[in-house]
């Protein structure tokens, strides 16, 4: 039984198609992966089910009855749940508040906070055994943040869920609870509605495929007839293909030391970090999932005023106690958390590229808005960022396409060392491989340095010379350019000798 079918969407925003003419099909108890590069249109075609958008043009059958939701509430009261890219959550609030907020229950005169605590304990204990209900939010970790988001559009018992990039910030241990829970849904007739950049876990989750192009559909696939071929995938979604393989920098040499790291601590979160990173070398930082490496980029970025650290680059010694200072000696960051820590959301894609450049020049007093907005172009086209124009907000842009403006305001400045915290999280394919082929020129070019984390394992082993695999807060093993593989990263994350 078809619980949707959407016909002929179309939809603009300010003159640029954002949908033209696609369609989309749930069947009861399947997850239909829904696919294609940042800016083809799912994010906006998932909206529109949900009640955000209206649509120009076509119809949605939903439940056998044409639909025209005027808010996401008329959509949420008919069964249709929805966990978006940018979280809906309110930071002082608790978890299991949160969860329950717009559903709450009443015992006589008063909500009833028991049942409340009860149903909340359930859900989020399948997808986060270890989450406490009674935290707030602005204490969560971001994985954490997008477990409780999920388990909000769980409680509701939807009909149709449509999960839009839930996996980005989650880690590989949390996205298998959450599909376990997936499974479990289905199996009791749910339509599941799931995008994601990593094909991993669309061939592993998915019934069927959709897959989008700009605005329209360009191929589809059912599991039970068809096989999971990636590369036929792959060539669907960006027109090539295969992915794009980049070779590594350094290979045995890289140049002198460019940043030198010795005894960094912060409390027990991070114990005696000590290493070397060599110019023109991509560092990568890996390791199980909270060990210290998020924690660690901060400290080099100089987020912690009482870190304990003798720092230096190009030999000379450098305090890491205040992010203007690290920018000052080259050192910036592109943080895991666009919301909150990489984008004024408000302003538009030009200030959002300029504003570090502005920032770190003391001496401009004019503003060479001509000059500059030629930088920008030059960037929007290196990122093949899709926006409107470089006025439009950066409220108004896609995920991926927001992730690649964190990414793209340093791009103007003579960098030193780049610290990367999951800079592909949210990005399509396509402009993963023009990200990271932009780094590597830079590093090549330029001498530039890098230190990686990539929740994407396989991030890590293409692009890094050199890993420091982290445990409980410490650097455990150091693997050279032929021994990142997956086998021995998994072995020295888990502290196994090698036999």
């Amino acid at each position: 039984m078809n619980i949707l079918e959407a016909k002929n969407i179309k939809k603009n925003f300010g003159g640029v198609a954002a949908l033209s003419g696609a369609s989309l099909t749930c069947r009861e108890g399947r997850i239909t992966g829904l696919l294609g590069a940042n800016g083809s249109g799912k994010s906006t075609l998932s909206k529109i089910i949900a009640g955000v958008y209206a649509p120009d043009d076509g119809e949605i059958t939903y439940l056998g009855k044409k639909i025209h939701y005027k808010n996401p509430h008329e959509a949420k009261q008919q069964g249709i749940g929805m966990v978006y890219q940018n979280l809906s959550l309110v930071p002082e609030l608790t978890v299991w508040q949160n969860i329950v907020l717009g559903d709450e229950r009443n015992a006589g005169y008063f909500l009833d906070d028991k049942n409340a605590r009860e149903r909340t304990t359930d859900i989020v204990h399948k997808l986060l055994p270890t989450l406490d209900i009674e935290k707030k939010v602005f204490e969560l970790t971001p994985s954490e943040m997008q477990v409780v988001e999920i388990a909000k559009a769980v409680s509701r018992k939807p009909k149709l869920l449509i999960l839009d990039e839930p996996t980005a910030a989650l880690e590989k241990v949390q996205v298998t609870s959450l599909f376990n829970m997936m499974k479990e849904l289905a199996s009791s007739g749910v339509a599941i509605i799931f995008t994601s950049h990593r094909l991993w876990e669309v061939v592993e989750i998915c019934h069927d495929l959709t897959i989008f192009r700009n605005g329209r559909n360009v191929g589809s696939m059912d599991f039970d007839k068809d096989e999971k071929d990636v590369k036929k995938i792959i060539f669907y979604i960006t027109g090539s293909q295969s992915e794009t393989s980049i070779a590594k920098t350094c290979a045995e040499t890289c140049g002198e030391t460019r940043l030198s790291i010795k005894n960094l601590s912060l409390g027990t979160i991070l114990r005696n970090i000590s290493f070397d990173l060599k110019k023109g070398e991509i560092l990568g930082v890996g390791g199980l999932a909270g060990q210290g490496q998020q924690e660690l980029m901060l400290a080099l970025a100089g987020n912690f005023p009482k870190i304990g650290c003798d720092a230096r680059i190009d030999g000379k010694p450098i305090k890491l106690t205040k992010p203007s200072k690290a920018i000052r000696n080259g050192i910036v960051l592109v943080p895991g958390d666009r919301e909150t820590e990489g984008l004024f959301s408000k302003h538009s894609v030009f200030s959002n590229l300029i504003f570090s450049k502005i920032g770190v020049d003391k001496k401009i007093f004019i503003i060479p808005h001509r000059k500059l907005k030629k930088e920008c172009e030059q960037i929007v086209d290196i990122l093949a960022l899709k926006a409107a124009s470089l006025d439009a907000p950066v409220s108004t842009l896609s995920g991926g396409n927001q992730q690649k403006v964190v990414i793209g305001k340093w791009l103007g400045l003579e960098i030193k060392v780049l610290l990367l915290s999951d800079p592909a999280k949210g990005i399509d394919i396509g402009a993963k491989a023009d990200l990271y082929s932009y780094i590597v020129n830079q590093v090549r070019s330029t001498g530039m340095s890098v230190v990686l984390y990539a929740s994407d394992t396989k991030e890590l082993i293409e692009y890094c010379d050199r890993l420091l695999i982290m445990y409980e807060g410490s650097i455990v093993a150091t693997l050279g350019t032929e021994e990142i593989t997956e086998e021995n990263i998994i072995r020295a994350s888990m502290h196994v000798e090698k036999e």
